[in-house]
């Protein structure tokens, strides 16, 4: 399967399903800000308090054919696995499909993800061991920690500072020194350093007024 990330701001969602395993997959899809509906006769507490809140919308009932009809992402986890094949069988060509615990059903899988602010690391063994996928998960958790939330902020503060103020010249070089690991833990660095680049822009534009 080839790795892609998906913008699902704005999307139709539909989850099949409102056990724990629907439940797991809800609670990344509800930090995308996509449109999200339940559909099940019964769901965990956790699924209601979300409709409650407004959060995604929950249907007390089967799920039906013209469920899945605008949905850009469909996902199959009911507990019946005769049900997630239906599913499977009439979502459309152009929709994304996950079956739980039948992968090869659907067209996508859902991986491991850590999230760090900008940084988004994702895990998949392509079924063949999710235990492998969840230790790998833990291990990049310890390698990654959460000081790169804040530099990946600064990395992207400076990179546009840079793109915009700087002559393409000198820019390669600008930016593979914002990658050196002294920046990575010290915000006060960050700050410095940031605040340099932004020295120079104001150093120079001052003396293009000068010269006019």
């Amino acid at each position: 399967m080839y790795p892609i990330h998906v913008n699902l701001s704005g999307k139709t969602v539909i989850v099949a399903g409102g056990g724990l395993v629907a439940y797991r997959k809800i609670k990344d899809f509800l930090n995308e800000e996509a449109i999200i509906t339940v559909i099940s006769p019964a769901a965990v507490n956790e699924i209601q308090e979300w409709h409650s809140e407004q959060k995604l919308t929950w249907i007390e009932r089967e799920v039906k054919r013209e469920d899945l009809e605008e949905a850009f992402l469909i996902i199959a986890a009911t507990n019946s696995n005769e049900t997630n094949s239906w599913i499977a069988s009439h979502a459309k060509t152009n929709q994304l499909v996950n079956v739980a615990d039948h992968l090869e059903l659907g067209n996508f899988i859902v991986p491991s993800v850590i999230r760090r602010g900008r940084l988004l690391l994702s895990v998949s063994t392509g079924g063949a061991s999710p235990s492998l996928s969840k230790s790998i998960k833990k291990e990049l958790q310890q390698t990654f920690s959460e000081d790169y939330e804040t530099y990946l902020e600064f990395l992207f503060e400076c990179r546009a500072i840079i793109k915009k103020e700087y002559p393409e010249a000198c820019r390669r070089s600008l930016l593979r020194e914002l990658t050196d690991s002294r920046f990575l833990s010290d915000k006060e660095k960050q700050n410095v350093y940031k605040q340099a680049l932004m020295n120079k822009v104001d150093r120079n534009l001052a003396s293009k007024t000068t010269k006019e």
